[in-house]
């Protein structure tokens, strides 16, 4: 009789078991449709990531050793504190790196190497010389004048390529509406090669001591009017620079389905993709100790404008009392590349979820 009650008492709960059975896995494709875009074990069926999913392990837990490369673009100018320069309009810097990120659960830390291309535009004020007892060759060295020169519209243009070291910090911020992501940290820029140019306009004129007026445009004399004048010159010689760094920015993973432990080799590929808006800004004071000129008029060829010197506004003597420094704001797109371990399924059914 006891043996007959305990066979009752298992047929009573087969029914039980077979129904927790039937749920555990879906057996049918409505089912998964009905249970929502991810399945029985998502907690938010209305996101595409698998950032949310309880039951299955995710790409953003753990550790990952990512691998990859950046390309950057920003506009870019000096900052600085001389009087006679202004740092707009500025100019434009392109970038680019080879990666090397961990990751540790949300906790990223990136380095690598890299080259940089930067082209500023510094435009400098207007500029007017005057030559006393000057001697008009023409009329005879008893005539003499104060001889003018006016400098106007000039622009120095400075080009460098730089090496590129950077240790950044940040952190994933992860959300129904997607990745998000951030990094915060110091890159050293060290200078490789470079140079400069000048373009502006020059005019001569005179006022003689025993003559009225001022006396223009007339080449005989040596007065001309809007000439222009480019000189080229060697590199800025830029001390190192120490920059920080702000990124912040969204990421999009190719693999952002869930994955059980029975995944193909390819399946396990961790390939993410970001696009950020940056700002890097110098610390350090990166101003030349120059000895260059900023106008230099040879008193045996003054009237003679292709003798005339002029070096960048920053390589000159009077420059190295200021402080400039660098900046930079732009746009980056970073690939990164990882082989993801073997995932444990805590839940899947024959889908995958």
């Amino acid at each position: 009789m006891r043996n007959l009650r305990y066979i009752l008492l298992i047929l009573c709960l087969c029914p039980a078991l077979l129904w927790g059975q039937r749920r555990f896995s879906a057996a049918e494709r409505w089912e998964y449709r009905l249970a929502g875009k991810g399945g029985f074990s998502q907690k938010d069926v209305n996101n595409s990531t698998d950032v949310l999913f309880g039951l299955h392990a995710s790409q953003y837990t753990g550790s990952h050793h990512l691998f990859g490369l950046s390309l950057e673009g920003s506009w870019s100018a000096f900052l600085h504190n001389m009087p006679t320069a202004s740092f707009t309009p500025g100019g434009g810097a392109i970038g680019f790196r080879l990666l090397y990120e961990y990751q540790y659960s949300g906790l990223l830390v990136q380095t690598g190497l890299g080259i940089a291309f930067q082209r500023v535009n510094t435009y400098c004020s207007d500029t007017t010389i005057y030559h006393e007892h000057v001697h008009d060759l023409w009329m005879g060295e008893d005539r003499q004048l104060i001889l003018r020169h006016q400098f106007k519209d000039r622009r120095d243009v400075a080009q460098q390529l730089y090496g590129q070291l950077p240790v950044y910090l940040g952190h994933y911020i992860l959300s129904p509406a997607g990745i998000g992501y951030f990094l915060a940290g110091v890159h050293i820029n060290y200078m490789l090669t470079g140079s400069t140019r000048q373009t502006l306009t020059g005019s001569t004129a005179g006022k003689y001591y025993d003559f009225i007026g001022v006396w223009e445009e007339m080449d005989n004399h040596g007065f001309r009017k809007d000439v222009p004048i480019e000189r080229k010159g060697p590199q800025l010689d830029l001390k190192l620079d120490v920059m920080a760094h702000v990124e912040m920015g969204y990421e999009y993973t190719t693999s952002q389905s869930p994955h059980s432990y029975r995944v193909k080799r390819s399946d396990r590929i961790d390939c993410r993709l970001r696009f950020a808006g940056f700002a890097d800004f110098g610390i350090l004071n990166i101003c030349p100790n120059g000895k260059g000129v900023y106008y230099g008029l040879p008193e045996a060829t003054i009237y003679d404008f292709p003798t005339y010197q002029m070096d960048h506004v920053f390589s000159t003597k009077d420059a190295s009392s200021y402080w400039l420094r660098n900046l930079f704001v732009g746009v980056r797109f970073s690939v990164l590349f990882g082989f993801s371990s073997k995932e444990r399924c805590i839940l899947c059914d024959p889908w995958r979820h």
